[in-house]
């Protein structure tokens, strides 16, 4: 493994992290081979890019405010194949008012293409959630691929 495949999949994870926070859906549905898919616990897999961007907004849809934090992660790679695993938090607010924090770990298949890594299969799995009534005040993230998509709630505790 070289430590240019390296950079680019902790490259490609960022990204995944950036548009989850600017509710781009077709930026993070691009980081997916043509048929990646993408599976998140309580719903049926999603293969290719139209399916996971609407997933995402399927999933936003539910909350307010969301902000996504990479943490550390490892990458093993063999030729044009990798896989990664990835430790995860999430808070947010959802559309009810409650709080929530989440805590997990993507699995993550990875494919070398001609414009560079990209997943094959990713996969959630919660380690930890909590929901408690919102009490903090939320800012909008000020790139927001969608501007008034997230964030935009005039309700801020």
């Amino acid at each position: 493994m070289n430590a240019a495949d390296q950079l680019e999949i902790r490259d490609l994870t960022a990204r995944f992290t950036d548009a989850v926070n600017r509710a781009a859906s077709a930026d993070l549905a691009g980081l997916f081979i043509d048929d990646g898919a993408w599976h998140v616990p309580g719903l049926p897999p999603v293969v290719g890019h139209a399916a996971i961007a609407a997933q995402l907004d399927s999933l936003l849809d539910n909350f307010t405010h969301l902000v996504q934090l990479t943490h550390s992660g490892h990458v093993e790679v063999d030729g044009d194949d990798a896989s990664a695993v990835w430790y995860i938090t999430e808070s947010a607010e959802d559309t009810a008012g409650n709080a929530h924090l989440f805590t997990g770990v993507y699995t993550d298949r990875l494919t070398h293409t001609a414009p560079g890594w990209r997943f094959r299969e990713r996969s959630f799995a919660f380690l930890h959630r909590t929901r408690t009534p919102a009490n903090g005040k939320w800012y909008p993230h000020p790139g927001a691929a969608q501007p008034g998509r997230l964030g935009s709630s005039s309700r801020n505790s």
